[in-house]
């Protein structure tokens, strides 16, 4: 009995023993589950993307300037080397082409992620930002506006806020179209406000097609002040224009239908008048294509051997604004720089940042940024 008992008791132990093991293991598993869960809220918190926006005063009586600005919620470091402001061209404002909300496709974004602290700024007349009183008359009331010198004033304004705010001496700016010609004007007016500069399809170097177009139809040397205070920009515009610069057995292999449908909502989504037309359109200053104009005709807005920040020329492949023997030109003029460097954008157009090989323009102008 007392064997039997003992053999009783020992299974019994055993049971135990073995439900006891179960039960820890159990107790293992759910805290190693917990433990990861936590490991990837914290590691999902960490990589998280912050969101902020701004009106900003500007230099001139009524006027506000929207800033946008994406960074990594727990950002480890910030300075003048991560720094970076995004500057627009014409019709798109910077809030629209550089944030496009489609997975992949915001530059914005893609500088964030990678631990850059990244800005947009929509020029006056531009996107969230005050429209001059000029724009609430009829267009021929006035003479064209936002020219380079206002465009310098909200540059400055965007970057000093940015400066104050990240306690930083010097900002790294990207410009596009004819916004990397007002950031290479502005990097010589500003020298030590500015970090790297780089221009992305920049207007440069003179172009007949361009001069007749923004021209005086007497005299297209001259700028035709006649167009008015600003114009309406509706889509077929924007799609013929982008269209031209692909061939149309190519349009597909370069860009992608969803994208270009959310971008042109934006766009048109960026002026609160614009449904009020039909077929709606975006009201644009027509100042940027008067300095559009003058660079074509050979009257550039900024001397490229007084720029003294590290620079990069970037060039899309089917680029028609600035052509590759100017860009060539702009590289060797800048005589200044510390350093300098040419990015060419295989496949793709003046709009790389929207297009499939959009990957090949971020990747390059981060590589140079972080050098």
């Amino acid at each position: 009995m007392t064997v039997l008992c003992r053999q009783s008791t020992q299974r019994k132990e055993r049971r135990m023993d073995s439900r006891w093991r179960i039960g820890m293991i159990c107790r293992m598993v759910v805290a190693v589950v917990a433990i990861s869960a936590s490991d990837a809220g914290a590691a999902e918190q960490e990589n998280a993307i912050v969101k902020e926006e701004f009106l900003v005063q500007g230099k001139d009586q009524g006027i506000k300037l929207f800033v946008r600005e994406k960074r990594l919620a727990n950002l480890p470091k910030i300075g003048k080397e991560n720094v970076v402001l995004f500057i627009h061209g014409i019709p798109s404002p910077a809030s629209v082409m550089f944030d496009v909300a489609v997975p992949g496709y915001s530059w914005l974004e893609y500088m964030a992620q990678r631990g850059f602290d990244a800005f947009t700024l929509d020029i006056r007349g531009f996107g969230r930002s005050t429209r001059p009183p000029e724009m609430r008359e009829p267009p021929h009331q006035n003479l064209p506006i936002v020219r380079a010198d206002q465009v310098m004033r909200d540059i400055d304004v965007a970057v000093d806020f940015i400066r104050s705010k990240r306690k930083v001496d010097k900002v790294n700016i990207i410009g596009h179209s004819i916004g990397a010609s007002w950031s290479a004007l502005y990097a010589t007016l500003h020298p030590e406000k500015v970090g790297k500069l780089v221009m992305f399809g920049a207007v440069y170097g003179r172009n007949s097609t361009f001069i007749n177009t923004f021209g005086d139809p007497i005299n297209p040397d001259r700028p035709n002040l006649e167009m008015g205070a600003y114009r309406y920009v509706g889509r077929r515009e924007l799609l013929d224009q982008w269209d031209g610069w692909i061939k149309p057995e190519l349009q597909d292999e370069w860009r992608d239908k969803e994208v270009i449908e959310v971008w042109l909502d934006a766009f048109f989504g960026s002026d609160p008048t614009a449904k009020q037309r039909s077929p709606e359109s975006v009201q644009v200053p027509n100042g940027p294509y008067i300095d559009w104009h003058e660079i074509h005709a050979g009257r550039s807005l900024f001397d490229p051997s007084r720029i003294k920040a590290p620079t990069m020329i970037v060039r899309g492949s089917a680029e028609e604004l600035i052509t590759n023997e100017a860009a060539d030109e702009l590289l060797q003029r800048l005589t200044s720089a510390p350093s300098k460097r040419r990015l060419d954008i295989g496949d793709s157009t003046h709009y790389a940042m929207l297009e499939k090989n959009r990957l090949q323009l971020y990747r390059g102008v981060q590589n140079f940024l972080e050098e």
